[in-house]
């Protein structure tokens, strides 16, 4: 079992850097931006140099949305933080605005949440034929809220499913009992082979 959660880990982490496609756009485009692609002729160090100010002032406005919205630092690690900054810089976009409160909560979440599920869609089809494993960990976030998260594993994919908050919730094995029912009934009780969890008294019961 300890051998099947380490595997299962590791899996999780290596997917974990692999950047996912744009949804596709009405001119049926859809791809990744590379971070390393630099646009054919590309600025100089002459031109980098003469540019500095201009650098810096940009640096000191991604710094300020950082501090103004509490940003945390790390966000900076995050490739898709990265990426619409590298595409910015290779494509000569005028007058470019970017999206507001109301675009990104409505239309641009719809399409990266379909695009999502379509992306999914191949791996959830090998779960008729292979069959899936079913990964719950409890653990807390920054806030101490205690969070339930399950994954569906394969021996070639790992899937987020669902994190539940269990705030306000007695964390007993008829509640774990509860919470694994409904995941295998969203997988498909037939798909599932086994049922990986942490090695308490709570989850072993339920």
């Amino acid at each position: 079992m300890q051998k099947l959660d380490e595997e299962a880990t590791a899996r999780i982490n290596s997917n974990a850097s692999k950047l996912v496609p744009l949804p596709p756009t009405k001119y049926g485009k859809s791809s990744s931006i590379d971070l390393k692609k630099r646009k054919t002729g590309s600025v100089s160090e002459i031109e980098k140099a003469f540019n500095k100010s201009e650098r810096e002032n940009l640096d000191y406005e991604i710094a300020r949305m950082f501090y103004s919205a509490g940003l945390p630092f790390n966000l900076a690690r995050n490739p898709y933080f990265q990426s619409p900054f590298t595409y910015a810089a290779n494509h000569n976009i005028a007058e470019y605005l970017p999206p507001g409160y109301n675009l990104l909560r409505t239309t641009l979440l719809q399409k990266e949440n379909a695009n999502i599920d379509r992306l999914c869609a191949s791996i959830r089809n090998s779960w008729n034929e292979k069959g899936v494993s079913i990964m719950s960990d409890g653990w807390s976030d920054s806030q101490r809220r205690p969070l339930i998260n399950f994954m569906a594993v394969t021996d070639e994919d790992a899937m987020f499913l669902k994190l539940v908050d269990c705030s306000r919730q007695t964390k007993d094995m008829h509640f774990i009992y509860n919470l694994l029912k409904e995941v295998i009934n969203e997988v498909g009780y037939t798909k599932v082979v086994q049922i990986i969890t942490d090695n308490t008294s709570n989850c072993k019961g339920a």
